[in-house]
């Protein structure tokens, strides 16, 4: 029998002697009765045994010729007797659990996971625009509802799921994988031309017209490869030009130039010591912070460690509360040392390289220098570096000549 059943019943500490102990438990065990943490001292027996069998075992205290004596009393029906005439207590614990069963037909957190494009206060928002927001009754939470709307408004969302665990609203959602690939350009005509210059290292055409080479020095903004097939006869003239979608890739080494520049001096802060402790607490709508002293000088930097109330795991309670710590702290100017100037020196490059890893950018080789004077650091770099400059440009038309050749527009014999 379990822990919790015996105290609902109640159930009795037992302390006997006498002649025949032996025969006395032999005949409890025959009539069924559980007998529990039995011990034995200076021929003494001490047992628990529940409420309801004591009554019965009068009888066989007799027939074994052995003496009872009651050490102790717990379980519900003596704690209800000896509370008996405290109403106030009686209608409390009463009070108590029916604000506890009213409070468990209210939704008090709300938690989203699955999504990555979108923040929480995004989407809470958006629920609480729907009418879905802490506080609200369970019974007034629509499943298919929520869920048809976040797929509805927001187009990245391909699967959802809600449901209500105790007075929890749990939401589970899937957004669509995000292309790593650009998106497609339009398949109409066009050239590809150069980004930006460099010396081409690698051509590879898929449609249209080469123009390049490899070991060809080219200019921002050159065509590389022409979206224009000319189409010739016998005699090797141009008769007419079908226009198509060029598509390839042209490949150049190519030289970036990188200089920033920052001051010495900057503001620094520092901790002076003196700290603060104190509460904040909310429950439901109102909230109350113990912060003291009162009086607010110099300036202070606030951590709060806010924690709900639940009674399980899911049973989640409107009670929030949390220590807060307060440093203060003071700001005044002060200039880089050694170290620190060249570590933020380092970092500002190195973001601007990482800046160009992230657009398919290969570093080849680099080379940076830090220069200062009294009061500011330059940050300069050179950088040689392997990489696709073949972009798209609506096609150039081409024109027909006096002669009846085709040149594009613009360009002269």
């Amino acid at each position: 029998m379990g822990n919790g059943i015996r105290w609902l019943g109640g159930f009795i500490k037992v302390k006997l002697t006498g002649y025949s102990p032996e025969r006395f438990f032999n005949l409890c065990r025959a009539k069924g009765m559980e007998i529990w943490n039995l011990t034995c001292r200076n021929q003494e027996y001490a047992f628990f045994i529940s409420l309801k069998d004591f009554r019965q075992i009068r009888p066989l205290a007799r027939k074994a010729k052995v003496r009872l004596r009651i050490q102790s009393r717990k379980g519900l029906p003596f704690f209800l007797q000896r509370n008996r005439r405290r109403k106030g207590f009686a209608a409390g614990m009463c009070l108590f659990f029916l604000l506890l069963y009213s409070m468990s037909l209210f939704i008090w957190d709300i938690q989203i996971e699955g999504n990555l494009q979108y923040t929480d206060e995004t989407l809470m928002d958006f629920l609480g625009e729907q009418g879905v927001r802490l506080g609200m009754l369970k019974a007034g939470v629509d499943s298919q509802n929520i869920e048809r709307a976040l797929r509805d408004t927001f187009p990245d969302i391909s699967w959802t799921a809600s449901r209500v665990s105790g007075t929890r609203l749990l939401i589970s959602i899937r957004e669509n994988q995000v292309d790593s690939q650009p998106p497609a350009e339009d398949e109409g005509p066009r050239d590809l031309v150069a980004s930006r210059a460099g010396v081409v290292t690698k051509v590879v055409v898929r449609q249209g017209t080469v123009q390049v080479k490899a070991g060809d020095q080219v200019e921002a903004g050159q065509v590389l490869i022409s979206g224009q097939v000319p189409i010739v006869n016998d005699s090797q003239e141009v008769t007419a030009v079908h226009n198509v979608a060029a598509d390839g890739e042209v490949t150049a080494l190519t030289d970036y130039q990188f200089s920033e520049s920052f001051p010495l001096l900057h503001p620094v802060q520092r901790e002076t010591g003196k700290e603060k402790k104190g509460l904040s607490v909310k429950i439901g709508s109102f909230s109350f912070v113990f912060l003291p002293p009162w009086k607010r000088e110099g300036n202070w930097i606030y951590v709060t460690d806010i924690r709900q109330a639940r009674l399980f795991s899911s049973f989640y309670l409107p009670f929030y509360w949390g220590n807060i710590q307060g440093k203060e702290i003071e700001t005044y100017e002060s200039f880089y040392t050694k170290e620190e100037m060249n570590q933020k020196a380092e970092g500002i490059y190195q973001n601007f390289i990482r800046n160009l890893s992230e657009k398919g950018v290969q570093i080849i080789q680099n080379n940076v220098k830090i220069l200062e004077d009294e009061s500011v650091c330059t940050v300069t770099g050179s950088i040689k570096a392997s990489q696709v400059i073949s972009q798209v440009q609506p096609i150039t038309e081409m024109k027909e000549t006096e002669n009846g050749k085709y040149e594009r527009s613009g360009e002269h014999n």
